[in-house]
């Protein structure tokens, strides 16, 4: 069973969605660099895995959620949680829809 799973209603077009993703993989790139050594996009750009040291994690969108799943072992003792917490946080605030 994956250390991460997170389904979250996006509410957007598909377009918007994939824009999003994207969004999302840039700011854990950013934030988790230092344990992130590959990034691998599908074809349509609509899927997406990271993979690095201790860290395997999946995140793709549909036309009506974005979806997370993730593996943290090496790191699942000591820092697990906070990634975890992290890639959780990023994720809602870049979809979540914002008042206006």
């Amino acid at each position: 069973m994956p250390l991460l799973s997170l389904t979250v209603a996006h509410g957007r077009t598909l377009d918007d969605a994939r824009n999003r993703l994207e969004k999302a993989v840039q700011e854990i790139s950013d934030r988790f660099g230092a344990m992130i050594r590959r990034v691998d996009w599908d074809a349509d750009r609509r899927r997406v895995k990271l993979q690095g040291v201790g860290v395997q994690v999946e995140m793709w969108v549909d036309a009506q959620d974005v979806h997370v799943i993730g593996d943290i072992p090496v790191l699942a003792g000591l820092l697990g949680g906070p990634v975890a917490s992290g890639l959780k946080q990023i994720v809602t605030s870049t979809f979540q829809k914002k008042l206006p």
